[in-house]
């Protein structure tokens, strides 16, 4: 919960610096204050001097109508296997040490452990950077759709067995 705040900070520079800014949604701030006080959310940070520089959210959406699962047909049983992992957001100064995976690993390695089984992520078609990411980290790409003001690939990749 520390981290809630320069979370949403760094969100916020990191899209403002952007020139595409439609290749990152975010959430408005309140709902990300929500989402992580209820346990939706799920928080992994990269931090230099005390000063978070990485960092990386998860969601648990179970049947909300934002789990990703519903925008390729998964059957109840399976929505509640999923987890949208979210937004990745690397200060620009921090950028090319592979902050962005290693956060993404560091999030599944712990997802593993807690039983979740479908991870999903959507990313802009044309941000090669994160579409190449979560490619060599075994996504597949499912469907591309219009989504958050434009449009998106939506990926899945299954971990473990049942």
């Amino acid at each position: 919960m520390q981290d809630m705040e320069p979370f949403i900070e760094l969100m916020a520079h990191v899209r403002r610096n952007m020139e595409h800014k439609e290749w990152l949604y975010l959430d408005p701030p309140e709902e990300v204050r929500k989402m992580l006080h209820n346990g939706t959310m799920s928080l992994w940070v990269a931090v230099d001097n005390k000063r978070i520089v990485g960092a990386f959210d998860a969601l648990k959406p179970k049947l909300a109508p934002f789990n990703y699962g519903y925008t390729i047909g998964l059957t109840e049983e399976d929505l509640l296997r999923v987890v949208n992992m979210d937004t990745a957001v690397v200060h620009p100064d921090y950028r090319g040490h592979g902050l962005q995976q290693r956060l993404m690993q560091c999030a599944q390695m712990d997802l593993v452990e807690s039983g979740e089984r479908i991870l999903m992520c959507t990313v802009h078609p044309q941000n090669q950077f994160s579409l190449n990411n979560v490619l060599s980290q075994g996504y597949r790409i499912c469907r591309t759709m219009p989504m958050y003001g434009s449009i998106r690939h939506v990926l899945r990749k299954d971990i473990g067995s049942w």
